[in-house]
């Protein structure tokens, strides 16, 4: 019986596990071991007297599918909800929370009317943003950093006041180091190919008003993010129970992992060892690293290139009557420049129901990032009155909080820094010499949860083809199924599974080379993700969970 091991029981980890046991493979054993004493992560959600509150991440992006198809394979359809529409997003700029405009597609505005009525941006800011048009494409074809991009394009107050807070925010990173490349393709491909990125949205918007009108009643369009009714954590629930694991080890350390007669041996801070055929690490890059280090130590030190920043957030509840200004909006972004303390605020309760009772609102503040670590690793008193200065400040909330909790990650957010794409290849080059070895989650093809959730597909395809004959390079893949994945062509297992994992081995004995294949981007995407999620538990000190 073939025995797979997977470090890190994140959502990556769990995913890997969830669509191996789909493959239905007779002879396949699984362990799943995870430092923490619970599974899930980052995906963390509080229930206290009536209000949900997120300890990491609180919703994906429905752009990318795999969450939600995972949700549906779960039985958790009935389960989702999406944000609620019409909610603007604010920026905070002067004194004041101004509207982003109507129909920016993040940095760059698709509706003239809403962008040129915004107070948002200067005159002169508006008039450097419609230059756009007027300016060469670039020469060179490498990566570029967002801040470097957007400040060729669009000019200093574009940068400012709405990419950096809105996409560098994402990845809690600077954006003078943030790579366009890894996070934000599209607006290098809309230059290379129109030019420039306002010719390519109106280009994009004639072809669209050209297209076939659809029949029938005319549908709503699909909200942005989607989160479960009860809080991420029924995800996690639900694949655990899903699992019927033959081995999970909780609240124990992988001290290291070597290999043995083409086996992999793992040992565990209690004494014990686990030996494995193939062996996946769901775990944070440097962690990993540290895994690798007697296997490849060449791979870990590319591994632990891949930086690391921290982030926290504070969840307050107030008497919706104690708040001098309602609250209509999904929450709003502060810029760099205005030299505060915090770097969002999310309307937790106004951008998604059931996260409040009636006569509450609950907000979620962001601290800390790459710009300014040294907030987010404060204690949890701390946290709060730092949270509560700056919604006095910036909102004129005076009034005490019915609840209010911090949580926090250290060094657990991984940056997409300039050049990631190619440090990637060679990091997975590397690990492709050591058949087996299979490295998964966050740091490499985007951070959210749709995309560890694809990430483990993506290993667990790999797992499966080489189960069924590690030399066959042209067979089909029995790989995992479901109804609906087999609607969504960018998951179609049995599409695609070729194009993902090809590979030629000179002798099955030997470590030599092997020709690897990356996926093409255009079946699984490389979407920005969510913000990354946080949490109270610390990750310094010990080998902790997947992210």
């Amino acid at each position: 019986m073939r025995k797979i091991a997977i470090i890190g029981g994140g959502i990556t980890g769990l995913a890997t596990a969830f669509y191996l046991r789909q493959s239905a493979h007779a002879a396949l054993e699984i362990a799943l071991i995870e430092s923490a004493p619970r599974l899930g992560g980052k995906i963390v959600s509080s229930h206290e007297n009536g209000f949900v509150v997120e300890c990491g991440p609180d919703s994906f992006i429905t752009q990318k599918t795999a969450a939600i198809a995972l949700c549906r394979d779960l039985g958790l359809g009935e389960q989702l909800i999406g944000s609620r529409s019409g909610k603007p997003t604010y920026v905070w700029d002067r004194g004041e929370l101004h509207p982003i405009p109507e129909g920016m597609m993040l940095m760059a505005p698709t509706m003239m009317l809403p962008f040129l009525r915004s107070r948002l941006i200067s005159w002169p800011g508006k008039l450097r943003m419609g230059m756009e048009m007027f300016l060469p494409r670039r020469d060179e074809t490498g990566d570029e950093s967002l801040a470097s991009f957007t400040r060729r394009r669009l000019g200093e107050e574009a940068l400012e006041k709405i990419a950096a807070p809105l996409m560098a925010g994402i990845f809690a990173a600077d954006p003078e180091k943030l790579s366009l490349q890894s996070t934000f393709p599209m607006f290098l491909e809309m230059e290379k190919k129109y030019g420039s990125l306002l010719r390519g949205i109106l280009k994009k918007k004639q072809a669209s008003a050209r297209g076939p009108v659809p029949s029938g009643p005319k549908s709503l369009p699909a909200p942005m993010f989607m989160t479960l009714r009860g809080g991420l954590q029924q995800l996690v629930d639900a694949l655990a129970a899903r699992l019927h694991l033959e081995t999970i080890v909780l609240h124990r350390q992988v001290l290291g992992v070597t290999r043995e007669h083409d086996r992999y041996q793992i040992e565990l801070n209690d004494g014990s060892r686990i030996w494995a055929d193939e062996v996946v690490f769901a775990t944070p890059a440097d962690i990993t690293a540290d895994l690798v280090r007697a296997i490849d130590p060449v791979l870990a030190f590319k591994l632990r290139a891949i930086r690391y920043v921290s982030t926290a957030t504070v969840s307050l509840a107030f008497l919706r009557g104690d708040l001098k200004t309602p609250l209509n909006g999904a929450g709003f972004l502060v810029p760099h420049s205005a030299h505060r303390k915090i770097t969002a605020c999310s309307w937790s309760s106004q951008k998604f129901s059931n996260r409040a009772p009636d006569e509450f609102e609950l907000v979620r503040v962001f601290i800390g990032g790459a710009r300014a670590e040294a907030l987010a690793e404060q204690g949890d008193d701390a946290l709060i009155d730092l949270a509560r200065q700056e919604l006095r400040v910036l909102m004129g909330i005076t009034a005490q909080p019915a609840l209010a909790r911090a949580y926090r990650w250290s060094k657990a957010n991984p940056q997409y820094d300039v050049g990631h794409a190619a440090r990637i290849a060679e990091i997975e080059r590397i690990a492709a010499w050591h058949p087996g070895l299979h490295l998964a989650g966050a740091a490499y093809h985007g951070a959210g949860i749709p995309d560890c959730i694809s990430s483990g597909m993506r290993t667990a395809m790999e797992i499966a083809k080489r189960l069924v004959d590690p030399q066959d390079t042209d067979g089909p893949a029995h790989v995992p199924t479901s109804d609906s994945l087999k609607e969504n062509q960018s998951y179609d297992f049995h599409r695609h599974s070729s194009a993902r994992c090809n590979f030629t081995q000179t002798d099955p004995s030997s470590r030599g080379p092997r020709l690897f294949q990356e996926p093409d981007a255009r079946l699984l995407g490389d979407d920005p993700g969510l913000r990354p999620g946080l949490s109270s538990l610390s990750r310094r000190g010990r080998l902790h969970t997947a992210p």
